[in-house]
């Protein structure tokens, strides 16, 4: 049995400092708690309870016991896992979640999105608790997560968090291409990220009145868009409707700034694109048109190919809800720990999936999927052992 990296993840947990006064009577030690507490989640137990009752179960699991080098294995009550999982310091965990999985990215295409906790609203008792959300920071090419930026709804919104996860300088010595939903399409991000030398495409849309009217009113002085890109042949399929794009790409070729605008530097391209949907029960199409900036200059193709990307931050929200519960787990305070280690285990699924997604490696009938990796996890602790030594 492999032990390795599990056994750097348990060092580097120690790390983590124990909010707990009293060290010489700590009987449950925090970095074991953790561990185990990813465990749980990688075999699908996801809520406090599911986590309690695995864990009770498994005082005499032997991967355990060989990594902590125990007989057996001390259990906390429900109370005290949910007391310590709530007061651990979430900035020191996120550290070692940014470490372990650098090694995994490329951090070439990058999606930022912000996700409700919708387990962490106001309710009862905690009166004084705010709704709470993360920002994701997805990378594209390995459908990785591997940063979060953690929110209060009464004290920060994604447009200061976003800008201090630029001013961390996590980025900036890549060049990376960022692309994110028109919430963050405020002038303070995009020349932020321009001064840095990465690139940005970026939705315009409604709340930015101004903004919007001049793009499209610069985007209509073309006699012609410079570069168009029609995807009718690839014959995409989005839910039950065939998916048409038409992408239009506006573009000076003599001079760099396609749109001078007092507050957004370096505008180099306009981007539209025509949705047009034909749903395959009742034959209804709808047509829809966005329109977006970019800071700098590309093919109508590739411009698609980017805005497409951007959605599978979407899917690995999708993941978290479906595989991890997360709408469905109540924490009230400090949900971002166990939102942290709920990153984890779908990391390390996506992992997984993205060595063996053509392959029939769990079952001699279907092909891996996420959905397989954890079905098959809950009954096999050698598989959640083999995702931890990926």
């Amino acid at each position: 049995m492999k032990l390795k990296k599990k056994k750097l993840l348990l060092q580097q947990l120690k790390t983590v400092k124990d909010f707990r006064v009293d060290k010489h009577k700590i009987l449950y030690p925090l970095h074991e708690i953790l561990f185990m507490t990813l465990f749980a989640l990688l075999k699908g137990n996801t809520t406090f309870k599911e986590i309690h009752i695995w864990m009770e179960c498994s005082a005499n699991n032997n991967i355990l016991k060989k990594l902590f080098i125990k007989k057996c294995i001390p259990i906390p009550s429900k109370s005290t896992l949910h007391r310590i999982l709530m007061n651990v310091d979430n900035e020191e965990i996120e550290q070692i979640f940014r470490a372990y999985f650098s090694k995994h990215i490329k951090k070439k295409n990058v999606a930022i999105d912000g996700k409700w906790l919708n387990g962490s609203d106001i309710n009862g008792q905690y009166t004084q608790q705010s709704h709470k959300a993360i920002l994701n920071v997805l990378d594209k090419d390995t459908q990785i997560v591997f940063a979060h930026k953690f929110l209060d709804h009464t004290k920060k919104s994604e447009i200061p968090a976003f800008t201090e996860l630029l001013k961390e300088n996590y980025f900036s010595k890549y060049k990376q291409v960022f692309s994110f939903d028109a919430l963050l399409t405020q002038h303070e991000i995009l020349n932020s990220i321009d001064t840095q030398g990465s690139k940005y495409i970026a939705k315009v849309k409604g709340n930015q009145k101004l903004l919007k009217e001049k793009v499209i009113l610069t985007a209509s002085n073309f006699v012609n868009p410079s570069e168009k890109y029609d995807d009718s042949k690839l014959n995409v399929v989005e839910r039950d409707s065939r998916v048409i794009r038409v992408v239009e790409l506006f573009e000076h070729r003599d001079c760099d700034i396609v749109m001078h605008h007092s507050l957004f530097k370096n505008i180099q391209s306009i981007i539209k694109v025509t949705k047009r949907s034909t749903s395959f029960k009742t034959g209804e199409i709808k047509t829809t048109t966005e329109y977006l900036i970019a800071n700098y200059k590309s093919t109508a193709k590739e411009f698609r190919d980017t805005i497409l990307q951007h959605w599978k931050v979407e899917t690995y929200h999708y993941h978290l809800d479906n595989l991890m519960n997360e709408d469905d787990h109540i924490a009230y305070i400090n949900p971002f720990s166990i939102s942290i280690l709920r990153s984890f285990a779908v990391n390390l699924y996506q992992i997984f999936f993205n060595k063996y997604k053509d392959e029939k490696i769990l079952s001699k009938s279907a092909k891996t999927t996420m959905a397989n990796i954890k079905n098959y996890s809950r009954y096999n602790d050698e598989l959640v052992s083999e995702l931890l030594e990926q």
